[in-house]
């Protein structure tokens, strides 16, 4: 697979086929990358032979997302001022008051 491209823009570009077919009353139609129609098997030979990850690659994204949403979940706790008030009263002791 070349560049990071996420799985979003490949369902926005499916949804955008099947919706035209829908439009026009067309059966979907599997193509390949120049148009060309082809069979399920040789969309699968395809997809096997072009877009394969390297497992290697694969678990160094996979460690980098999983670093980065720790990053984010501790970010998160550590933005809040540990001298903004809280929610709990202070447990102050009254001071008394002598009347005479």
């Amino acid at each position: 697979m070349v560049g990071d491209r996420h799985d979003e823009s490949a369902i926005c570009h499916l949804v955008t086929r099947i919706a035209a077919c829908m439009r026009t009353g067309q059966p979907y139609a599997l193509r390949d990358v120049d148009d060309t129609p082809i069979t399920e098997a040789e969309g699968r030979a395809i997809v096997k032979a072009r877009y394969k990850i390297d497992p290697r690659r694969r678990e160094n994204v996979r460690y980098k997302r999983m670093r980065e949403r720790r990053k984010q979940a501790a970010g998160q706790e550590s933005q809040e001022s540990r001298w903004s008030p809280t929610a709990q009263p202070a447990m102050a002791k009254p001071t008394s008051r002598q009347v005479a």
